[in-house]
Formats: structure tokens, sequence, C-alpha cells
């Protein structure tokens, strides 16, 4: 329950920061104090920033209580409420194909929770630091490296090819994010917020999850606004996901369920919620296509 709740709340914010973008100047990740500036200052983005805060604290102490494999899942459903806010609050329109992506995360979720067992289930315990580290720094790299290529392929007009690569790069360092974020929920001490507060200080996770989770957000902040919130998001949401699932689960030692049934229904619910998050962009990609070429066939006539 935890789970859904701030999965809605960091949804939510991350609408209100959509609507407060569409209204701002470019962002250039080059300027990132300029970048911050337009920002802070800015009252429907820091309300959207601060739902995603509080979002972001409660999924720490989730990670403490279930499985890498079941957290990320019920974290990645919120598409299904950001769609829906879409749709309601920014007046989008769903479509009969995004219904299908719809309908195919919320079974990927109904599997997962199903798959769930509270007396096989393992919580992983603090992986080793430099591990992580040695994964952390060139993943991140990479995800920047991607966002760097993405802005240069699309110029100035920023084509909407460019959308998914965006989504690919804001998606890789916030898995790595995710992957950090698991290891400092594993070193907290949650007896007392004076214990929360010295174990934090104390854990090296904290001082990478900084740089980390800032270089995330720069990017995915002008990513969304240089690109469609219906295929960044989804593609950003995905990657994210399934890279903190698989590094996460191999730095941290957790295990697939023992069971062959839950085992089924784990890996069931994994596939058809990164199936889904995938099928989702596909309409909007083949309609920017057709839009492409139907603005190139006017300008040669």
């Amino acid at each position: 329950m935890l789970a859904l709740v701030t999965t809605l709340a960091y949804n939510a914010g991350f609408v209100l920061e959509k609507g407060a973008l569409s209204s701002l100047p470019p962002l250039n990740i080059r300027l990132p104090l300029n970048l911050m500036r337009m920002l802070v200052t800015n009252p429907r983005w820091m309300a959207g920033f601060g739902l995603i805060a509080v979002g972001l604290a409660g999924q720490l102490v989730v990670l403490t209580r279930i499985p890498l494999t079941v957290a990320q899942p019920l974290f990645s459903s919120g598409i299904v409420f950001l769609l829906l806010l879409t749709m309601t609050v920014l007046g989008e329109r769903l479509t009969s194909h995004e219904w299908t992506g719809l309908a195919g995360i919320m079974a990927g979720v109904i599997c997962v929770v199903a798959s769930l067992n509270s007396r096989t289930d393992t919580v992983g315990t603090g992986g080793h630091v430099l591990r992580v580290l040695l994964i952390a720094v060139p993943s991140t790299l990479a995800g920047i490296g991607v966002f760097v290529a993405a802005g240069r392929r699309g110029g100035r007009h920023r084509r909407p090819a460019g959308d998914v690569p965006y989504g690919l790069a804001a998606g890789i360092v916030y898995g790595v994010a995710g992957m950090v974020v698991k290891g400092l929920s594993a070193s907290i001490d949650f007896h007392g917020p004076e214990t929360i507060a010295a174990s934090a200080l104390a854990s090296p996770y904290l001082y990478l999850l900084a740089p980390i989770t800032l270089a995330g957000f720069l990017i995915f902040q002008t990513a969304l606004q240089r690109g469609r919130a219906s295929i960044v998001a989804p593609v950003s949401t995905v990657v994210s996901t399934l890279y903190t699932v698989v590094a996460g689960t191999l730095m941290f030692g957790e295990r697939l369920p023992a069971d062959a049934v839950d085992l089924v229904l784990r890996l069931t619910g994994l596939a058809a919620i990164a199936a889904a998050l995938f099928w989702l962009p596909r309409r909007a990609r083949a309609a920017s296509a057709g839009a492409d070429l139907a603005d190139t066939s006017i300008i040669d006539i």
C-alpha cells in the first residue's frame, strides 16, 4: 500500500512539473544554475517537486520491506495513474492503443503482487560500495553520453525522433540512482529520527546518490521539455525499472522466488510491464513519422 501511495504522489508531481515546464523558456543543461533558478522560482513546479520528494522518501521505506523485483514494478505501475492525470488535468485523450498498454501494466502488477510471499522473499542487505561504484559511474556517464548525442542529432529543431534517446538517457541515470537508493535504504537504521539521520549521514551511498540524482534530474527535466511526455516518460520509466531490478538484484544479493508458481508469476509480471511500457510509445512514434513525412511533402511541393 505504501508503494502505491508513494507512486501516486510521485506521478502527480510529475504532471505539475510538466505543466510548469510548458510555460518556461528552453532549459539548457549546460547552464545548471540558470536552469535551477528558473525552476525554483516557479511555484507550480515547486509544488510538483514537493510531491515527488514525498514519493521518493516513501520509496526509501518501501525498499526496506519488499524486494526490488516487487517494489520496482509497483513503482513503474504509476504510469497508469500518470496517463489518467494527463487525460483529466492536461486535457489529453487516451487511444485504444494506450488503453491496451494500461491493461498490460495492470496485469503485470497483479502477477507481481500475487507472487509476493512474506515467508520466502528476502530483502537485500547493502552490497559492497566499491562494486556498486564501479557499475554506477560508467553507467551514469553512458546516460549522459546518450543525452548529448540525442541533443546533437535533433539540433535546434529537436526532431521527434530524438524523444526515445532522451527517455533512454534519463532512464539509465535514474536506474543507477534507483540502485544506489536501494543501497542507502539497506544502510539506514529506521529506529527513530536521530538514528535515521546518523546512519544516513554515515552511509557512503548518500554521497554517491547526490551527484547521480542531480544528473538524472537535469537530464529528465530538459528531456521532458524538449520531447513528448507520451514517449519520454514511459521509455525513461521502463529503462530505469529494468536497470534497477537487474543491476540492483545482482549487487545486493536478492533472489527470485524459489517456488515454481511464484517464480512464473514474478517473471510474467515483469515481462508484461516491460512489454506494455515499450508498447505505449509505439503509436506516438508512428504518428510522428507520418507527420514528418507530411511536412516534407508540403515543403517539397
